[in-house]
């Protein structure tokens, strides 16, 4: 069980709630996150505010888990949006970062760094391949559920390529490399 489950399981009730307990990328609690998952613990009654499993259990449980978790988010949904603004946030610098570590590889070097373009490639290149392969070869049934999950890998991965190199902050990391060359 991770926080992931647990977040989808409180966002088809309480979205906000949710994404302050699971974030955007869904995953690791941090300390913004602490402080949902603290409510909802002791809404529910569970001790250990560390186990997603002990949460979604208790959840699961209680038949009035949905007025409980929608009564948590309207109580507190001033402070559970400032969270959720604030893990968006996170997100997007992070995104930003990787763009800046482009530039200031750019600036010392004199050139762009070729390891990134070889794996955006590699990843386009093993997608379609895959898909190809799926469209015209007859794969054996017990292996199925090896293929999806290397395709679903390079889907994301391939959407995560498309969103790098042509996604809105493509046009602010322009900017910013148009900025940097300025100086």
């Amino acid at each position: 069980m991770d926080w992931t489950k647990l977040a989808k399981t409180i966002s088809s009730v309480a979205p906000i709630l949710g994404t302050c307990v699971g974030g955007p990328a869904g995953g690791a609690v941090g300390s913004l996150a602490s402080g949902a998952i603290s409510l909802i613990a002791s809404a529910f009654g569970v001790k250990d505010m560390e186990d997603p499993k002990a949460i979604y259990e208790a959840i699961k449980a209680d038949p009035e888990a949905a007025i409980k978790l929608r009564k948590i988010e309207l109580d507190n949904k001033t402070e559970l949006a400032r969270i959720a603004l604030m893990l968006n946030e996170s997100e997007l610098k992070d995104t930003q970062n990787a763009r800046n570590r482009e530039i200031e590889v750019m600036k010392a070097t004199g050139k762009k760094d070729i390891n990134l373009y070889v794996l955006a490639w590699s990843i386009i290149v093993g997608f379609f391949s895959l898909v190809i392969i799926l469209m015209f070869v007859d794969m054996p049934a017990d292996s199925n559920g090896v293929i999806f999950l290397l395709f679903g890998a390079l889907a994301a991965g391939f959407g995560q390529v498309l969103q790098y190199f042509f996604g809105t902050t493509k046009s602010s990391g322009d900017k910013t490399t148009l900025l940097a060359m300025r100086k």
